[in-house]
């Protein structure tokens, strides 16, 4: 079924044409791509009355935002509400300038190729026993038992924080769900968005496992290059983004090998195209549906006139399927060899971008001798207000 949406209104604010859509709705979440195509169509620039801000979806203007970090500010929060702002002041994400870079370079000790490439036995080995457990069972469901279980073991032992992998989850969820607008989903979120950020006020040397990723944090203040508080709330950093978002995007790379035909076969003939697999599936995923920005001065984008402290919703979900820049976005191709913003772009790309793509590969490895076709079934749409993708799906491997 098409939704059917009244003609754009001719009214605009500041010259920029209105649509009346809920970007946190689940209107966006039922017809994502309807919803993304009227926010492109409108123009380079749109008003989104019903949350009072800006939204920019066309590939070419996203990125172009993205680049200017000096007027598109991330430091006043990149969420759509006040409180989600307050709460990630200290985060990386939250941040610009050499502030930004001081973090950013922080957990990049981390999360560099080089610094994650030793962990790569211990990937190889769980992909592997993943991939052979379920080849054993008659169906799966794609999420919960193939996407989730190599991010949720690698970031558990990786970070080194002493709480369970389900605790994570719902840590990161809830603080998805925070950055939109102050919807239901918002509200119900504020326990465990909270819980989270009382969590890493109170952490200590005695939560954290020698040697993990917070450890390394921790270290960072001991060495008087960050704050005490600004430490620990860096944490969230390593905590938060980084299970949902490969979570979504490996669904994603499974679903679509079981719906694309001949894509598994030709990967399995091909295993040098998995790389570009993995980027394609982050693209068609596009997990993070938008951050926002605050702008920093008087400026002009795409004809419309921006002022000082305007929230404007960056779409990274739109941009990745604007058939402007990709030739029928709503397929999987392996011909693509752009680049896309699944990932982010600009000075704040994913800092966990290489050990997303590491993950997703090494699952795609383990898969090509034991996995001779794929079937999938059933699918249930995600409800979050920042993030899109699968809640779950039904799987087979044989």
């Amino acid at each position: 079924m098409t939704l059917r949406y009244p003609p754009l209104r001719t009214a605009t604010h500041r010259g920029a044409p209105v649509v009346d859509v809920d970007l946190y709705g689940d209107e966006v979440v039922d017809r994502p791509h309807e919803v993304y195509r009227r926010i492109r169509d409108a123009g380079p620039v749109v008003w989104l009355p019903r949350h009072r801000m800006f939204a920019i979806g066309r590939f070419d203007d996203v990125r172009l935002a993205l680049r200017d970090d000096a007027t598109f500010r991330s430091g006043r929060g990149v969420g759509a509400n006040p409180v989600a702002n307050t709460l990630g002041h200290y985060t990386t994400l939250a941040s610009d300038d050499a502030t930004h870079m001081n973090r950013r370079m922080i957990l990049m000790q981390s999360l560099t190729s080089r610094a994650i490439r030793p962990s790569l036995p211990t990937l190889e080995q769980e992909a592997a026993d993943t991939v052979d457990r379920l080849s054993a069972r008659d169906h799966f469901d794609g999420i919960a038992d193939f996407a989730t279980r190599l991010p949720v073991q690698a970031v558990a032992e990786l970070v080194g924080v002493k709480v369970t992998p389900e605790q994570m989850l719902t840590w990161g969820q809830s603080t998805f769900d925070g950055l939109g607008s102050a919807n239901r989903r918002a509200r119900g979120s504020v326990r465990g968005s909270l819980g989270l950020f009382l969590y890493t006020l109170a952490v200590g040397r005695r939560n954290v496992t020698p040697g993990g990723w917070a450890s390394t944090v921790l270290d960072a203040a001991d060495r008087g290059e960050i704050g005490r508080v600004e430490a620990k709330n860096m944490i969230i950093d390593f905590v938060a983004p980084s299970l949902d978002t490969t979570i979504l995007s490996t669904g994603q790379l499974l679903w679509s090998l079981g719906t694309t035909p001949g894509l598994w076969e030709r990967l399995r003939r091909d295993p040098d195209l998995i790389p570009t697999a993995v980027v394609e599936a982050v693209r068609m995923a596009s997990p993070v549906r938008s951050f926002t920005r605050s702008v920093a001065a008087h400026t002009e984008f795409g004809g419309i006139q921006l002022r000082p402290k305007d929230r404007v919703a960056v779409v990274f979900a739109a941009a990745n399927s604007d058939e402007r820049h990709f030739h029928h976005p709503e397929r999987f191709s392996l011909e693509w060899r752009g680049s896309n913003v699944g990932w982010g772009h600009g000075v704040h790309t994913c800092v966990g971008m290489q050990l997303a793509k590491l993950e997703m590969q090494t699952l795609l490895h383990a898969m090509v001798p034991r996995v001779s076709s794929i079937s999938v079934s059933d699918p249930e749409l995600l409800r979050n207000n920042c993030l899109q993708g699968f809640e779950s799906f039904r799987a087979s491997f044989r």
